[in-house]
């Protein structure tokens, strides 16, 4: 039987935020605490368990990764990673988009657990961040990242993966114009070139997280959103729906 984790079919957990879909800020927050509580904390207790361990499986570093200078204003695109997490059920405007945005969102979390696997089996330390230096601001704020976040959880590079998946698939749930897209392209690609620039990732993590998110968007997350443009999950949404309470008399 399969896992109902591995099935695209919206969980249970979904049902406070497809009854807060029409107010837009909450929706929003729903998800983010969902990656916040479901990813974040799992991805920090690896990173942690990594940091202690302090084995590191293979050293993929090229000379090319050394070359690569710190570029304290491309921080910008680094950090803005973390909205690539809420910028679909942000923008999703109609039910159809909403439970896209939700259906995508649970895709990626299972998406990313053969991940966390890799991290924890063969972690990679990345030995860069001397070069990090600076009195501004944005290197002051990377430092306090590199503080929580430590040098390992390296490839596939999640930056990379998270946020190319979320690319492929707004046009599919959202269908923004053309000028619109190029430019959630053109910030993609600054924030995979600032993935090596704040000196957190080396080559190998950006390219290996390119062919993980091409493969999980191809293999998990564009089917379940298909399925879903299909409504095929509308009788399990209907579902979701809060009951009114009875008058009483």
């Amino acid at each position: 039987m399969k896992s109902k984790l591995f099935n695209s079919q919206p969980w249970r957990l979904w049902k406070p935020a497809w009854n807060i879909r029409n107010r837009n800020l909450l929706f929003t927050s729903y998800v983010g605490v969902f990656f916040l509580l479901f990813m974040g904390i799992s991805y920090g207790l690896i990173n942690k368990f990594s940091s202690e361990v302090g084995r590191t499986a293979f050293d993929p570093k090229l000379s090319l990764d050394d070359a690569i200078p710190y570029i304290a204003i491309l921080n910008i695109a680094y950090f803005s990673f973390y909205s690539y997490y809420v910028l679909i059920p942000f923008f999703a405007n109609n039910e159809m988009q909403q439970k896209c945005a939700i259906v995508f969102s649970q895709q990626l979390f299972v998406a990313t657990i053969p991940a966390f696997f890799i991290f924890l089996l063969f972690p990679v330390e990345v030995d860069l961040r001397t070069d990090v230096v600076g009195d501004d601001v944005l290197t002051y704020l990377l430092t306090l990242i590199h503080n929580v976040d430590q040098a390992y959880n390296a490839w596939p590079s999640l930056h990379v993966a998270h946020s190319l998946c979320v690319v492929l698939s707004v046009p599919i749930i959202i269908k923004t114009n053309r000028l619109y897209l190029a430019l959630l392209w053109f910030g993609w690609i600054l924030l995979t070139v600032s993935a090596m620039t704040t000196q957190q990732h080396y080559l190998f993590d950006v390219i290996t997280g390119i062919v993980y998110g091409l493969f999980v968007h191809s293999r998990l997350i564009r089917p379940a959103i298909t399925k879903c443009l299909r409504n095929e999950f509308d009788q399990t949404f209907e579902g979701f729906h809060v009951e009114p309470l009875p008058e009483v008399k």
